[in-house]
């Protein structure tokens, strides 16, 4: 009897592992499915507004936010193309397949508007990364690609040291879905920028220093995807 309930946890045990394992399939090098991509959702968000609290750039924070998406929108769109075709989002932001399957959530995040139509969001689980098998299925019919990419950047701030200075700080999730329905990559890498904005809980974010944000961004994506 004893022997047979370790036999039942061991079983149950492999199972659980050969689930987890194969819930991403980290590795997309080499993938011969996967040719051409598509930037579906890419959302910014100032995590508990530590980006615009106690900012003395002189500048509307949430509109320099605003315009950095842009900035990231185009960076994520040169850094895919390295490696495979990337459909732009410009060609299908006003397709109506595309913004048909949105979902209106209410969140308070910047996205990029391209020909005055913001970038739309696809189900409540995309600052993990996920939507739906069958809105990924459905994507990627709409716009003829072999997967479907969505990001999440969560902005907020570093503070430490014996003097507490101040730094960009961005945590940053990538997911790949493929037309099959299945989450094919997954990563999230958190970044620190490199110049020291202020210290003692006071910060200038201004036209300059908003690109410590998404330059933050950028060295994550090229840390994400350098080993392909």
């Amino acid at each position: 009897m004893q022997q047979r309930l370790s036999l039942v946890v061991f079983l149950m045990f492999l199972l659980l592992l050969t689930g987890c394992a194969g819930a991403v399939k980290a590795n997309l090098k080499g993938n011969p499915e996967l040719k051409q991509v598509a930037v579906v959702s890419l959302a910014i968000s100032d995590w508990g507004g530590s980006v615009d609290s106690n900012s003395v750039g002189g500048h509307s924070v949430s509109s320099l936010i605003q315009g950095a998406t842009a900035k990231m929108l185009a960076v994520t769109e040169k850094t895919l193309s390295e490696h495979w075709q990337v459909v732009a989002v410009k060609t299908f932001i006003t397709s109506k397949g595309y913004r048909k399957a949105a979902e209106d959530i209410k969140v308070s995040v910047y996205s990029p508007i391209i020909t005055k139509k913001e970038m739309p969001l696809f189900g409540p689980g995309f600052k993990k990364g996920d939507i739906t098998p069958e809105k990924a299925r459905e994507l990627c019919k709409t716009l003829k690609v072999d997967a479907v990419v969505l990001v999440f950047s969560e902005w907020t701030q570093a503070t430490g040291g014996f003097v507490p200075l101040t730094r960009a700080k961005t945590k940053n999730i990538v997911s790949f879905w493929d037309k099959n329905g299945d989450k094919i990559f997954y990563r999230r890498i958190d970044m620190v920028g490199k110049k020291v904005l202020g210290g003692l809980g006071i910060k200038a974010v201004n036209k300059e220093t908003i690109n410590e944000w998404t330059d933050s961004y950028t060295s994550s994506l090229e840390k994400m995807f350098k080993s392909l």
